[in-house]
């Protein structure tokens, strides 16, 4: 204490202490030897603690305390041996840096020559150094913000303190080293070419496995050698027993190749018995151990690698000798240090000179008139400007500084008479900048030889059909900025000049921006009080992102102790972490997770009850048996289950089920018995096959081998066979869907197995969340509203987030705002964002603007080619950036290491070869060396996919990137997933496996916050989208639910369905896919714990509404049904025996195949001359209907009035329309249907330049005058394809009516269609929309198709979670829907599908109820045995009572095996000896009962079982131990304890004597409660199914649907000819009778249905 007091006392009068005064200050010892006096728990340092806190001020106190995990000192014989090596290798002199120089030491003992500076963080030591060497330069700092240049210093010393604490230094430790190495590397960097070092390490420096630390080390200087301190070097000096090593290194001349390469690297050891891993240099040089390795513990307790040394006293001289050895080696190699040159000097003069804090990249004036330098690695570089950009470049620099300056003066006072004097200035700098060069965004846009790709839903290529060749899109155009933007965009502030401009991006209009006009920044005090306890908290988590205690109580006035009883339940103390959380936040979640821990800490600490009772509150309720669905294959019903329902159905007992593989089912049994083959199963398919192909998800299939022509073989589809192994998989099916509930304990086991796995999720409620949040830096002018600041508080509070929210819901300041809290809370700290490759400018434009203050870096791909990668990386890395914003191409272009890149392409292939094997099952002819080398093949594309040009040591890792921001995320889908269902395998692209690669390498080196995702349509077109998402965001649920391989996640909560569909030809078929969802809330709850949805109709958004329909009114789309005609319905019947030759394989494919065929059924449907040019339809065509529409609408609506961009009214009058059509696009060669369209139109009074293309914009700059003449009035009707016409098309101001003239193939591609017009700032009030449908034509199975893809997805985003089971359709899908019915030309094909619905839902509920009520038979009859069998154990009881003889204490004999014993020691060592006699009868297991001896009046019998433990369904064998004729007294005990003998089993046998009085009233209550539950299984047995009515009429109705169904295909047979196989009408007629058969069928399963309601069918077609 007296040193730290005269050292204050030295600095505050600001002279020299005297001789006396440092011998007194010299007796300071460190913080890191008295790390005790600290702790506030150890009472003997009470009187020092106390003593110091009065001579410290608080930041000094909490400095100290930091100190004591690093600060050690070093022992004055090692600094001098240090010193006399840095003398013996040339050291005469000059600047000298001893980093973390603590008290001085080696301070003191340095040469006169020396000039030390030395860095020290506390700033009582610092005091204490500085008093001590007056003469010495002591900076008080930290390590990571001292700036020195290359080279500054000629020699390096010191002890550098240890820790595995990062420091952030963005220049000095750009890659993340804990502390020792940082310190070290950054010395190196700071000592000239030809200097020395010397320093004292952690001996992880040299032995931590990697070397990344150490390459960096020997990057810039030779290790000279190195010396390893033994265990406990440090006692004395220090108090520390951590081992240590010295290491000596000179600087290399630049240009010059490391020395040796040996001391990189690790060699594996065996010490001690442990294999341990050693520093290669050691390997070589073992005498520079001081001592003898050995494993032991550490200071702190872990197991770690020490040094014994048998004399601690000779150490000093030991460490002398080995220097000087390193010495002499050192001058053999010619490794002295050499003087400094003139030019060495003058170099490092110059650097002093440049030495900057601006950010790396930042561009300022020279010293000339003319010239620029810019900052990197904290100097300023010359920066070559061309002459000509000179000028604007100065203009661009004028304006950032004045932005700059206006922000930090807007920052700083509320007064705002010098930001306007400021905002002036700046906007009289900009109009003059704008006046002399235009717009500060302005493009041109240039050819760049490319085209787009079209790829479908899966990512393959799209095939022209004219040509065969993969299709394009438009030309690609290189956006070129002015050259000076080239220059300017490198510096960091560059995106806040371009942020001064509100600019259109397709008319290049711009105007200032608000920052110009009005205040954006004012400053936010925050408050320093709170009232209540939730004020409290919401203060804390908008300062902290958490509840912090200690901020709690500091807000309330209180103390920690008092702060936490006013919190009460407001906040909950987390056992698992030992923190307090936030109510909402513990009581959601995996609550059930939650809850055993809080149970377990309630059984020792009585405070956690209340934890207890919460969580037990919030539980999900049980959900009961009849609702859980149980299909074969799904993960949460063991493998060892199905074997015993496939055993017991079968009869079998050598089936064997094993599931060693995710999606993997091995099933094994006889496939020839009668019930495997005839009752459950079929010749051709067996029950084992059938029920392997469920487990598995495969198809029901059956196929026969056919020889061709030449030998060759193919496989065709028997749809016989097929449909009788479909209607076994069926019984198969809904028989294991009952027996598993069957027998109460399997019942039971399994229900609390699924509660556990699929029903312990509690969804919390953020509607409330984002309430709190002030939003510091965040501009005046932005407002969020609810929904987006609900988005940002789930932002900060789920690991990751899917923000799925609709247009116009301002995704783009939700992800700004998120981020931006993310980072300023500490969760995350450089977030990057992903945006398309035509938004980096406008997004870093809009990020600005929200937060003016912010520092983002924004890279495309340009910047990221060539030399330019490795300065993007560094720079990234050298700065702390707010954000990195990235192009989608440039975020592809930025690898992973090597390591990481291996790691992943071996699991993602252990997948593929999991799925590829399930192909040697059932109907493939592939071997097992086919199998492997499609996997060989799999791997070689994957390695190619990864093998993407990039700079060798430059990697994604390289940026200190750890958070990402994807916007558009839907382009991303097609991430690989591998499956055995149809349709829901994806190839996978490039770009999603990059994606995925990356989240799971942030998730391994960060932890599970790793990721938002934004998109308006996350579910595009696929079921396998919803699994894909989830992989993205949230794997970890999905693993833990055992549902990460998707056909695990189908079986759980999926089902493949039969539909009664429209085929391609135009007719019905049977069509089986997987499209119905069960144990729905399960599935929901999972995907709503990261996915924020909300639609853009749930916003309040002010959208038109649909007009109504001229057909009925009624406000909805209007579906226009129009006659084939005769030479349309020719061609569809030529269609459908072109798909029955192309199904029977009786035609080449590459003739013609199904995708011509479809190709050309949606040609036909639109006209004919799409596919003969001289084609000639008779009757009215649709276009000629579009047109009718059209020229309707137009004239309703041409004299509307509009206002203009600036809310003037137009001078131009007229609305605009759209049309869409995917097909028919304008051909200057051949006939198309836009032009078509066009001439009706002009033919019926419209102008001609009134009527445009999309396609006549080949560039954006085109689109966008395109787009303001639709604005303006210029167009009245603009014709378009979905690629063309959707995203980004931006006409909504006039838009009164949009026109589908064919069906796109997704459902986002629909939804984008009619978003154009349904959105905000469209002044019309309603918006018509028209859907235009052939009858019987392809139309038909368009819409279809898009149906029940829409249906999915309106049933996952906006599902309702009461709902147990999903297959109805959203609104975008009903109306699908309606158009499907109308184009079959058949209103009762709609019915049907209604009245079949109704009638499911019916019967599903009759299946509830029927199993409901076997339930209750079960239980009563259950009962009834209960009460007999309770009865007779009371009499036994009752006997056993009145013979039991008292053994307590004294008192105790017993008999075993025949002798008597009154010892339990005695009598326990008995029983062992008589279990090891009889060891091989217990193995056995056989359940014969064996007499073991006798206790208190009764006899002792054991029987040794097998079970099967119904939690880990296992088999296990143990030893029931029972008394006699005493029920109630069994037990079953492992076999191991019995065999162990012991008191404790004597024990038991006594417990149980003692027990026959209290079991006598358990057993009364038991017959008690089992008549009761007769009872209750009376009156529920009494009741009837409630909506039997409603059955029997839903029934009734669906029975005439049908039979008017098939009437009418018999009319349509009559009509079309008597002889279905000779004439003309043959193909329509075979359609009619496959109409005729599937309605009889339907009959008479119906039929059947109504004559056993125990068996219920699910008629899904």
């Amino acid at each position: 204490m007296a040193a730290i007091t005269l050292a204050r006392e030295v600095e505050s009068r600001g002279t020299a202490a005297t001789p006396e005064e440092q011998r007194t200050i010299a007796r300071w010892s460190g913080w890191g030897a008295i790390p005790q006096v600290f702790d506030d728990r150890n009472d003997s340092w009470s009187t020092e603690r106390s003593q110091l806190r009065e001579l410290l001020d608080a930041e000094a106190f909490a400095d100290a305390r930091r100190n004591t995990i690093n600060a050690h000192y070093t022992d004055v014989g090692y600094a001098r041996a240090m010193w006399s090596t840095l003398t013996d290798l040339g050291f005469g002199g000059g600047a000298v840096l001893e980093p973390g120089s603590g008290a001085g030491t080696f301070i003191g003992l340095a040469p006169d020559s020396a000039r030390m500076v030395g860095v020290e963080l506390d700033p009582t030591t610092a005091a204490i150094a500085r008093a001590l060497y007056p003469h010495a330069e002591i900076r008080t700092e930290s390590f990571a913000d001292s700036r020195f240049t290359r080279g500054h210093f000629d020699a390096m010393i010191g002890n550098v303190p240890f820790g595995d604490a990062v420091l952030h230094d963005r220049l000095g430790n750009p890659n993340g080293h804990v502390m020792h190495d940082h310190f070290i590397i950054k010395s190196l960097n700071a000592v000239r070419p030809g200097g020395v070092a010397a320093v004292l390490t952690s001996s992880f420096t040299l032995d931590k496995l990697s070397p990344a630390a150490r390459r960096e080390m020997n990057a810039v200087a030779d290790l000279i050698g190195a010396v390893r301190l033994p265990t406990g070097a440090h006692r004395r000096a220090a108090g520390t027993e951590a081992v240590t090593d010295l290491l000596v290194f000179r600087r290399r001349e630049d240009g010059t190749p490391p020395r040796d390469t040996v001391w990189e690297t690790v060699t594996p050891r065996v010490v001690d018995g442990e294999r341990v891993r050693i520093n290669s240099y050691f390997d070589v040089h073992p005498e520079r151990i001081l001592g003898e390795l050995r494993v032991g513990n550490g200071m702190y307790g872990a197991t770690t690698l020490s040094v014994h040394a048998a004399d601690l006293s000779t150490v000093t001289q030991q460490l002398e000798e080995a220097l000087a050895a390193i010495v002499a080696q050192a001058r053999e190699r010619g490794q002295l240090m050499t003087p400094a040159t003139a030019t060495d000097r003058a170099e490092r003069d110059s650097a002093e000179a440049s030495l900057t804090d601006l950010w790396d990249g930042t561009i300022v004036a020279g010293p000339e008139v003319g010239t620029f330098q810019m900052a990197s690695r904290g100097a300023l570089t010359d920066y070559p400007v061309p002459r000509t950009q000179a000028a604007e470049l100065k203009a661009l620099i004028a304006l950032r500084d004045g932005a700059r300056a206006l922000l930090e003066a807007e920052q700083a006072s509320d007064d705002d008479t010098r930001p306007q004097e400021l905002r002036t200035e700046l906007r009289g700098r900009y109009e003059d900048y704008v006046a002399a060069y235009g717009a500060l965004n302005r493009y041109t846009l240039r050819p760049t030889g490319r085209y787009e790709k079209i790829l479908d839903d899966k990512g393959r290529p799209v095939l022209d059909p004219d040509t065969g060749a993969p299709a394009t899109g438009d030309e690609i155009m290189a956006r070129i900025s002015p050259p000076v933007w080239g220059k300017f965009r490198q510096d960091p502030q560059s995106a806040l000049v371009r942020a001064l401009e509100r600019f259109d991006d397709e008319t290049q209009a711009s105007r200032p921006a608000t920052l110009l006009l009005e205040r954006q920044v004012a400053p936010r005090t925050p408050r320093q009080g709170a009232d209540t306890p939730a004020e409290a908290i919401a203060l804390s988590l908008d300062q902290t992102g958490k509840v912090e205690l200690e901020t709690v109580a500091r807000l309330l006035g209180v103390d920690p102790e008092e702060a936490r009883s006013r919190l009460g339940s407001l906040v909950y103390d987390d056992p698992a972490s030992g923190q307090i959380v936030h109510a909402p936040e513990y009581l959601s979640g995996d609550v059930r997770t939650k809850l055993d821990e809080a149970q377990e800490a309630a059984a020792a600490d009585p405070r956690y009850q209340v934890n207890v009772d919460a969580l037990s509150a919030v539980l999900p309720d049980p959900i009961p048996i009849d609702q859980i669905e149980a299909r074969l294959g799904a993960v949460w019903i063991a493998p060892l289950l199905h074997q015993q329902f496939l055993a017991e159905i079968l009869q079998d007992r050598t089936v064997r089920v094993e599931n060693p593989l995710p999606g993997v089912w091995d099933v094994q049994g006889s496939k020839r018995t009668l019930r495997a083959t005839n009752e459950w199963g079929t010749d051709r398919r067996s029950a084992i096959e059938i029920a392997a192909a469920l487990m598995e998800q495969r198809p029901i299939e059956v196929k026969d081998r056919v020889e061709g022509p030449g030998g060759s073989v193919r496989y065709v589809l028997n749809p016989v066979e097929t449909t009788a192994a479909q209607e076994k998989a069926d019984a198969l099916a809904n028989r294991f869907r009952d027996w598993v509930w069957e027998e109460p304990s399997r019942a039971a086991a399994l229900s609390d197995r699924y509660q556990r796995q699929f029903n312990s999720i509690v969804l919390r409620d953020y509607s409330e969340a984002g309430s709190h949040l002030t939003l510091p830096g965040l501009s005046q002018s932005m407002t969020l509203r609810d929904h987006q600041r609900t988005a940002v508080a789930r932002m900060i509070s789920e690991p990751a987030v899917g923000l799925f929210h609709g247009v116009g819901a301002g995704k783009t300041l939700e992800m700004v705002v998120g981020a931006t809290e993310l980072r300023r809370l500490g969760l995350i700290d450089k977030p990057a964002v992903v945006v398309p490759n035509h938004m980096l400018e406008q997004f870093s434009r809009e990020w600005l603007q929200a937060y003016p203050h912010a520092r983002i870096l924004a890279a495309s791909t340009k910047d990221l080619s060539g030399d330019g990668r490795r300065l993007f990386v560094a720079r990234a890395a050298a700065n702390d950036w707010d954000a990195v914003v990235m192009t989608q191409g440039a975020f592809k272009t930025l690898g992973l290491s090597a390591d990481f890149e291996q790691r992943y392409i071996g699991r993602e292939v252990e997948q593929l070869k999991e799925s590829l094997e399930i192909a040697k099952e059932d109907g493939s002819t592939r071997s097992v060396k086919q199998i492997e080398k499609a996997v060989q093949r799999a791997e070689e594309r994957l390695k190619a996919s990864l093998d993407i040009p990039r700079d060798p040591g430059i990697s994604f890792q390289d940026t200190g990137i750890d958070y990402l921001v994807v916007d558009e995320a839907h382009m991303y889908k097609n991430l690989a997933t591998t499956s055995n269902i149809t349709d829901a395998q994806i190839t996978g692209s490039d770009k999603a496996r990059d994606l995925h690669m990356k989240l799971e390498y942030l998730r391994e080196r960060h932890g599970e916050r790793v990721a938002t995702l934004a998109t308006a349509t996350p579910l595009a077109n696929s079921i396998t989208e919803a699994h894909v998402m989830q992989r993205y965001l949230r794997p970890d649920l999905l693993v833990k639910a055992g549902v990460d391989h998707f056909d695990a996640w189908a079986a759980t909560f999926g089902s493949q369905v039969s539909e009664m569909e429209m085929g391609p030809a135009g007719g019905f078929r049977q069509k089986t896919r997987f499209a119905r969802f069960q144990n729905v809330p399960e599935m929901l709850r999972m995907w709503h714990v990261f996915a924020d949805v909300k639609a853009s109709a749930d916003l309040g958004l002010p959208l038109p509404a649909l007009a109504p329909r001229p057909s009925d009114g009624a406000r909805d789309v209007e579906t226009v049904v129009l006659q084939p005609s005769p030479e349309v319905a020719a061609y569809i019947e030529a269609i459908a025996e072109r798909a029955e030759l192309v199904a029977a394989k009786r035609v080449d494919p590459r003739d013609d195949n199904m995708l011509l065929i479809s190709g050309d059924g949606r040609k036909a449907a639109l006209d004919l001359r799409l596919i003969d040019p001289y084609a000639r339809q008779t009757g009215t065509v649709k276009l000629d209907a579009v047109a009718r529409n059209i020229l309707d609408t137009w004239r309703a609506t041409r004299e509307n009035q509009y206002t203009d961009d600036t809310g003037e009214p137009s001078t131009l009058r007229g609305s605009l329309q759209l049309v869409f059509s995917d097909l028919g696009t304008p051909n200057e060669k051949r006939w198309d249907a836009y032009h078509e369209l066009r001439s009706k139109l002009v033919e019926g009074g419209m102008p001609l330049d009134a009527v445009r293309f999309m396609h006549e914009a080949k560039n954006d700059a085109a689109k966008g005058r395109l787009f303001a003449a639709a604005r303006s009035g210029h167009i009245a009707v603009l014709i378009g394809s979905t690629e063309k016409m959707g995203v980004g098309t931006n006409v909504q101001a006039r838009l009164v009516a949009m026109h589908h003239v064919d069906c796109p193939w997704r459902p986002a591609d629909l939804e984008q269609r009619d978003g154009r017009g349904i959105r905000q700032g469209n002044q019309n009030a309603d918006v018509a929309v028209f859907r235009y449908v052939v009858e019987r034509s392809f139309d038909a199975y368009s819409w279809q198709t898009v149906a029940r893809k829409a249906g999915f997805i309106a049933q996952v985003m906006k599902g309702d979670p009461s709902v147990r089971s999903i297959d109805d359709i959203g609104d975008t899908a009903l109306s699908a829907a309606e158009a499907k019915a109308l184009a079959s030309g058949n209103p009762l094909v709609l019915e049907r599908a209604n009245a079949e619905a109704d009638l499911q839902k019916l019967r599903r509920q009759q299946t509830g109820f029927t199993r409901a009520q076997g339930t209750a038979k079960h239980a009563r009859a259950e009962a009834v045995a209960a009460i007999a069998t309770g009865e007779s154990q009371l009499d036994a009881l009752r006997a056993a009572e009145a013979r039991t003889v008292d053994v307590a204490g004294e008192r105790f004999a017993a008999e075993v095996d025949g002798r008597g014993y009154t010892s339990r020691a005695d009598a326990g060592a008995a029983i062992a000896a008589w279990a090891f006699r009889n060891t091989y009868a217990l193995d056995r297991a056989n359940g014969a009962e064996m007499r073991l001896g006798a206790m208190a009046g009764h006899e002792v019998t054991i029987t040794p079982i097998r079970r099967v433990n119904h939690h880990s369904f296992a088999t296990e064998i143990v030893a029931r131990v029972e008394l006699r004729d005493v029920p109630h007294s069994a037990s079953d005990v492992p076999l191991s304890e019995l065999r162990a003998g012991g008191i404790g089993l004597v024990r038991i046998l006594e417990n149980k004597t003692t027990a026959i009085a209290s079991t006598i009233p358990r057993v009364v209550a038991r017959i008690a409660d089992a008549q009761r539950t007769v009872q209750d299984a009376d009156v529920a047995l009494g009741r009837t199914f409630p909506h039997a009515d409603a059955l029997t009429a839903a029934a009734a109705h669906f029975e005439d649907v049908c039979a008017r169904l098939a009437a009418h295909a018999d009319a349509q047979q009559r009509d079309r000819g008597s002889d279905p196989e000779t004439g003309p009408a043959a193909p329509r007629d075979r359609l009619s009778d496959r109409i005729a058969r599937e309605v009889d069928r339907l009959r008479n399963e119906d039929r059947a249905d109504d004559g056993d309601s125990t068996r219920v069918r699910n008629h899904h077609r």
